[in-house]
């Protein structure tokens, strides 16, 4: 059923041999290719099996079920953690053990190898030259080895990582089909999202950190041992400072963690007013909000970036302590040293420093971290947890079914007294004592006001509402069309068919009595259209009829019909319940739920719900003779809301006059997450490489780029490369589209909503943006300026601790010689007062040099505390004009981009590439430019030592850039990839939970799951690529540092007379070089690709907007204009599409002031692209004129605010009820009252806290669609505009708001110019004119009466598709509004028209148009308007 079943080249993994594996040679060929060309989703391999989705889920489900078994029997509760570890463990657990030996060993072994050197060239008694080589062969073997343990290590933890989330995610999708509705109740698809990504993704990062957990106290405990040997108690100084920045990083890490929740917590409400403007732009635009909703968001925008900014001061002093610490832990241990009288030597600096800042890196960073990052992980494990023990469908459900299919003339529904209700937490049943019974053949119609509880027995048939008392008996399959048309994004045949075997005879069929073959003829590629996201591409009538079909496609026996009729024009209504319902499905089981009268009398039984009670039950004329009146009965309703919980928020409350009075209560999922919840991967280097490290931290955080010090929040598994560059453009505007979940038959078409890749690298324009949208170049200037000389101090301190431990070699060399007394230093015993020692020329005495190193790690600080302030605020200023600049392009961007631009996609720019901006990027950015600096400063130290080691370091640097260029080109591409293919995971989940009760109707719970195991198993294919290409990089320039390394340290043993000082300066130097150049390469990579989420903010910063809000002043229209509302188009055709054929075709008509004008016709007619025309949302061609006026010379806030509408879907905003009425606080609370009064919302809204500050819910969920649309009356009355715009405004609510709507229209707008789209034919039959829209053109534009009489009209022919007796209804509803509208017309001359149009069809509408018109000489150009279109309707 999904485009993800194509089969997939086999993985060259399960094919390699051990040493290909262990270095990865394996991947070379995809390296190679993608240097060649982009990489596609079809170059992906197949997932090993190890890795597949569905196993891994099977393992972890075993483990999951053997633990709550276990915890049962053992009376406590179950514990995730401990079903992950008996599932994982050991292949976590064996990794483990690389890591300590690299740590535990390596890293103290080599340290002590370089103390061998430098004592062999002091020429220290016993040390020949085979000391120095086997010295020089274990500093080399120390990073030979290191490749061998740390890369394993590391892609072993990852790997597992992988794992464990591909099956926690399994078991979330798995559980989620299992929900019963009332734990759905108390979650939403926003919260299981990010379950789904900010949760599982812990596994991806924080399992790296748990091991050293226990390494790091054991490293501590070796390293003091050797240092207590090397310089006795004084090791003590430096170890106490050492561990006490332990209890302040976690300190830190604590704050941290309140400052990144406090964050999330403005970022959620900034992305959910975000989601809310975007799903709601239309209306925005119709009503000019423009400006209140842009200065929200920027009040939200500086709420968040005012804690991002703190977060940045603590961050700014964190990581100045970090570069400085240390230089003040080996300051404090060798003064401890010297000061108690022993000789500082060269080895025991360097010694001393190497091992300090591996114990300082491991316990300061990773041992902290792997607290925090374990704490966070144990909270994700407990909300997982809490989730896989809630509630499931099969506890409540108490529905008998046939384990068998019997056969048709056996099956049936049998309901027995059912009693139910969807919450415990209410006291009033939902259903009570409702008894009925359906056999094969018969045809159920289920009625009753809103809320009576027809949609709810639909439900408990199905299962989903727990029967508290009375039985269910099924006996037989069971279709379901749903109220709310749902269909996931797929092509249309794939929507209908479901997953069923194609039978092309039955598919046809299936096509024609839904109604859809007109619908796919229109369809760019017939029923191959995908639909999109949320099925954006179809029409509301359009949905029903494909959710309908897929129903009747199904090979069912009982088919449960939830109105399906309520979303289609009259006539198509008609066609499916006659040719559909009646009789392709008469020989089955059918319960119908309706409010329409006309559908009535064919039922076998009516079944009358009111309050979930049986009111009355029989066939139609038993009823009738019964005395009930059916209108009453579908009229008592206030609303238009199902009791059913399955719209969007589940919300099940107790209402007071008709409206919800509390919200949903917020549940244990964090309730403020929306759907498209920002997933923040926000990441962060380390400068270890800056405080005098080996290369272990800049290879160990390779990917994770995880920092504590600055605080950066791992809560996703972001890689070094960009997750969200999937549809950045590059160096080109043209955006290469590429749908890479698309099938054979899609794969080379465009997909209006598919991720968009780009190719190419960041242009250099980019950069300065950037950097200019942060300060001035005086800023800039000044900035660069700190950042150097805080690169001259960090260097000096490393020369000036060389020159010291050589002036007091040299000095004590001096004393002993003077002395005459043989001296060794390795001796830690040989203490002496230097008091009287002389001091060599050219150093200084003990204690100068002690000043000097302090005043240079104090500047060091503080100058570091500077740089860094400086530019994290620049940053910040950077990111908030960045935002700010894309927002308000956005807002004033044409609708045609929000209807192409699906809402994941607009908002991914503002969530998740404005985070990478807001926190990732400014951190890498600082690395590299430290790292760049660090790297210049070594060279020059290393070249004041040895000049022909820059020979090697300009070979290394060259084969560097080739490699980065190499490796670059494939991995940017595999990490789009990885981002493209992670987004269809999301989606699944959130179309599955929205189509959830379908799904289950349906028994398609394996069929989906086994799609969203293809769609993990593709992701995974792509991030296990990610995982290898990134080791394999890390051992080319691992390999290549190695070489280096070697080369430096061996060409020592060709010089002789050097001091152990500068010997142990460079070749630490060089290893630490190696490591840092490695990591700088792999930094700059991830600020080019951090930087593509400024180049798309950038994109959408320079949207060409639509035309100007303002009107010129010298066409500025009176301040009382419009003021009779006359309606002119003349010429106009609309295009959405520049190649596509135009949906309205050369319009042309007038309408008149204070004109009531009714537009009906079928989907696809043009009714809505009419209104788009004049509010000018897509600019139409031709002329538009309101009294005599261009509208398109006009500001378009001119125009649009001076037509009110009440849309087709009303819209309502979080906030309060004064907000939704009034955002600019134009009118006064009596004004407010006056409004909500005359829509009789009054005493609803005063019964809510607050009142006119009564909250409203997200979209305004806690009021019923009727009164949205009330709501939405209400805003038009307040404006009190000449022109008023109905866009289907009634059609989805009961007749009894229909009516008032319509009443209140009719008092307050009666001196008013009122358009009206309609499907309810009653609500435009007392109109002045109704205009027949057909494919974009006018058929038909004139007195609902006039048109009736010609028998071969079509409005004639849409009226009587409703009905005999609605039609007659409707024919004296027209006439009886003509004859009020011309009282001088007697009976008469009315007969004497009708007889002269009957004999006359072909030119009576010419004939009496024409004289209709002439009756007004006051509007001479309306008369040649309608002329025109008249005459035009005649030829048609």
């Amino acid at each position: 059923m999904d485009q993800t079943k194509k089969d997939r080249l086999p993985n060259p993994r399960d094919t390699a041999g051990s040493i290909s594996k262990m270095v990865f040679w394996w991947v070379i060929p995809l390296m190679r290719l993608g240097y060649k060309r982009p990489l596609a989703s079809d170059d992906l391999y197949r997932v090993q099996k190890r890795d597949a989705s569905q196993l891994l889920g099977d393992r972890m489900q075993k483990c999951w079920d053997a633990e709550v078994l276990k915890s049962k029997e053992k009376g406590r509760k179950a514990s995730y953690v401990k079903a992950l570890a008996r599932c994982f463990g050991w292949e976590y657990g064996r990794v483990g053990l690389l890591a300590a030996f690299e740590e535990c060993v390596l890293r103290i072994g080599q340290p002590l190898c370089l103390g061998g050197m430098i004592r062999y060239f002091n020429g220290e008694k016993g040390y020949t030259e085979l000391h120095g080589w086997l010295f020089c062969t274990g500093v080399v073997m120390g990073s030979l080895l290191y490749i061998f343990s740390h890369h394993p290590f590391f892609f072993g933890i990852q790997h597992s990582g992988m794992q464990i989330r591909v099956a926690s995610c399994s078991m979330i999708y798995r559980k989620a089909l299992r929900l019963s509705k009332a734990a759905l109740g108390k979650t939403t698809v926003g919260q299981l999202v990010n379950l789904l990504s900010n949760d599982v993704n812990r596994f991806d990062t924080s399992i790296i950190f748990l091991h050293y957990l226990w390494i790091g106290p054991l490293q501590t405990m070796i390293v003091l041992g050797i240092l207590w040997k090397e310089i006795g108690p004084s090791c003590l100084a430096g170890i106490m400072l050492l561990i006490l920045f332990v209890p302040l990083q976690s300190w830190m890490g604590q704050v941290f963690s309140r400052l990144r929740l406090a964050t999330a917590h403005r970022t959620d409400e900034r992305v959910r007013i975000m989601n809310e403007i975007i799903n709601a732009m239309r209306v925005i635009k119709m009503y000019t909000w423009e400006k209140p909703f842009t200065a929200l968001i920027e009040k939200a925008r500086k709420s968040e970036i005012d804690v991002v900014m703190k977060t940045n001061y603590y961050r700014a002093v964190n990581m100045s302590l970090f570069f400085t610490s240390s230089k003040v832990i080996v300051f404090l241990a060798l003064l401890t040293y010297v000061l108690t009288g022993n000789v500082l030597t060269a080895e025991k600096v360097f010694v001393t420093t190497s091992l300090i800042n591996n114990v300082r890196l491991v316990m300061t960073l990773f041992f902290p971290f792997g607290i925090a990052m374990g704490s966070e992980t144990l909270i994700s494990c407990q909300r997982l947890q809490d989730f896989l023990e809630m509630e499931e469908l099969e506890d409540t459900n108490r529905v008998q079914k046939s384990n068998l299919r019997p056969k048709l003339k056996d099956c049936g529904v049998t309901v027995s007294g059912l009693s139910a209700k969807w919450s415990e937490a209410t006291e009033e049943n939902t259903l009570t004592n409702v008894t009925c019974s359906v056999k094969a053949g018969e045809l159920l119609a289920v009625i009753g006001p809103v809320g009576s509880g027809k949609g709810s027995l639909l439900h408990a048939i199905l299962g989903e509402l727990p029967a508290k008392a009375g039985s269910i008996s099924v006996r037989g399959k069971v279709a379901y069309a749903s109220q709310e048309p749902w269909v996931f994004s797929g092509t249309v045949k794939q929507n209908i068919l479901f997953g069923q075997e194609f039978n092309e005879k039955r598919y046809n069929e299936v096509i024609r009595v839904c109604a859809l073959e007109q619908d796919l003829e229109q369809l760019p590629e017939r029923d191959l259209t995908m639909v999109g996201e949320r099925g954006v591409a179809l029409s509301g009538g359009q949905k029903a009829r494909v959710n309908l079909a897929r129903a009747v496609y199904y090979d069912a026996d009982i088919y449960l019909l939830d109105d399906p009729l309520s979303a289609v024009d009259t006539h198509v209504g008609r066609h499916l319940f006659d040719q559909c319902i009646v009789d392709h499905l008469k020989h089955k089981v059918r319960i119908l739920v309706t409010h329409q009268l006309q559908y009535l009398k064919p039922a076998s039984q009516i079944l009358v719900l009111k309050e979930g009670h049986t009111e009355a039950i029989g066939n139609y004329n038993q009823l009738v003779n019964s005395g009930i009146d059916f209108a009453s009965l579908l009229s008592s309703g206030q609303d238009d809301e199902t009791s059913s919980p399955s719209k969007q928020n589940n919300i099940k409350a107790e209402k007071k006059n008709g409206i919800v009075s509390s919200l949903q209560e917020s549940d244990k999922f964090d309730s403020s997450v929306s759907l498209h919840r920002r997933v923040r991967t926000l990441s962060n280097s380390i400068n270890n490489t800056l405080s005098g490290s080996t290369s272990s931290l800049h290879d160990s955080l390779t990917k994770e780029n995880i920092l504590t010090i600055s605080g950066v929040h791992l809560s996703d598994s972001n890689g070094s490369l960009n997750e969200n560059c999937q549809d950045t453009p590059r160096n080109t505007k043209k955006l290469k589209d590429t749908d890479d979940n698309a099938n054979n038959d899609q794969s080379e078409k465009e997909k209006p909503d598919s991720e968009i890749r780009s190719q190419g690298s960041v242009k250099g324009e980019v950069y300065v943006k950037y950097c200019r949208a942060g300060g001035s170049w005086c800023l800039i200037i000044i900035l660069f300026t700190m950042n150097v000389a805080t690169q001259v101090l960090f260097s000096g301190t490393d020369y000036w601790l060389s020159f010291w431990a050589n002036g007091e070699q040299i000095r004590g060399r001096l004393m002993i010689s003077g002395n005459d007394t043989e001296f060794h230093y390795s001796n830690n015993d040989s203490s002496f007062s230097y008091e009287d020692a002389p001091v060599p020329k050219g150093y200084l005495d003990t204690m100068t040099n002690v000043y000097v190193y302090s005043g240079m790690i104090a500047g060091l600080f503080f100058l570091s505390l500077g740089r860094t302030i400086l530019f994290f605020v620049m940053c910040m200023t950077s990111s908030r004009t960045l935002h700010n600049r894309m927002f308000k392009s956005v807002i004033r961007v044409p609708i045609k981009f929000f209807d192409t631009h699906p809402v994941g996609q607009i908002l991914n720019r503002f969530t998740k590439d404005l985070g990478q901006v807001d926190e990732m990027l400014p951190i890498t950015i600082f690395d590299v430019v430290t790292i760049l600096l660090n790297f210049l400063g070594i060279i020059v130290v290393i070249a004041s030592i040895n000049i022909w080691v820059i020979v090697p370091t300009v070979l290394l640097g060259v084969i560097f850039v080739f490699l980065r260029r190499f490796y670059l080109c494939t991995a940017r591409d595999v990490k789009r990839l990885e981002g493209i293919t992670r987004s269809p995971v999301f989606s699944h989940l959130s179309a599955s939970l929205q189509g959830l009760t379908t799904i289950r109707a349906f028994e398609a719970q394996q069929i989906f799951n086994d799609d969203f195991d293809k769609h993990q198993d593709l992701h995974s294919s792509a991030w296990f690529l990610f995982l290898c290409t990134t080791r394999w990089f890390g051992i080319c320039l691992d390999w290549i540092s190695c070489i280096y390394i070697g080369v430096v340290t061996f060409s020592f043993m060709g010089t002789k007379g050097t001091l152990g000082g500068d010997i142990g300066l460079a070749i630490s130097s060089a290893m630490m070089l190696s490591g840092m150049f490695q990591w700088g390469v792999r930094q700059s990579a991830e600020v080019e690709n951090q930087m593509t989420s400024v180049e798309r903010v950038l994109e959408y910063s320079q949207l060409e907007p639509e035309a100007p809000l303002e009107t010129d002043e010298s066409k500025k229209p009176k301040d009382t204009w419009p003021e009779n509302g006359k309606i002119l188009f003349d010429d106009v055709s609309l295009q959405y599409v520049e190649d596509n054929p135009p949906v309205l075709k050369n319009l042309n008509f007038c309408i008149k002031g204070k004109e009531k004008i009714g537009i009906v016709g079928r989907t696809g007619a043009g009714k809505s692209s009419m209104i788009t025309s004049l509010f000018r949302l897509t600019e139409p061609s031709g002329s538009i004129f309101i009294d005599d006026v261009n509208v398109q010379e006009l500001g378009l806030h001119d125009v649009r605010g001076n037509i009110s509408i009440i849309p087709q879907d009303p819209t309502l905003f979080s906030g309060t009820m004064r907000r939704n009425l009034d955002p600019f606080d134009q009118y006064t609370d009596e004004q407010l009252w006056k409004a909500l009064e005359e829509v009789q919302l009054k005493d609803a809204v005063s019964d809510l806290e607050g009142g006119l500050e009564a909250k409203m819910s997200e979209g305004g969920m806690n009021l019923s669609v009727g009164q949205r649309q009330l709501v939405c009356l209400a805003r038009a009355i307040l404006r009190h505009n000449k022109v008023l715009v109905l866009d289907e405004a009634t059609a989805n609510v009961d007749p009894r708001t229909d009516g008032l709507i319509q009443q209140t229209i009719r008092t307050k707008f009666e001196n008013c110019t009122v358009l009206t789209i309609a499907h309810r034919l009653h609500t435009i039959m007392d109109s002045d004119r109704v205009m027949v829209l057909e494919a974009g053109e006018i058929e038909e534009f004139d007195e609902p009466h006039i048109l009736l009489k010609n028998a071969a009209s079509r409005f004639t022919m849409l009226v009587q598709q409703t009905g005999r007796s609605a039609t007659e209804q409707l024919r004296e509803i027209a006439k009886k509004a003509y004859l009020a509208r011309h009282p001088s017309v007697s009976e008469v001359q009315n007969k004497e028209s009708e007889m002269n149009v009957n004999d006359d069809p072909e030119n009576q509408r010419t004939h009496v148009t024409e004289s209709n018109s002439q009756e007004d000489t006051n509007i001479p150009d309306c008369v040649i308007s309608d002329q025109r279109v008249s005459t035009e309707s005649t030829k048609l």
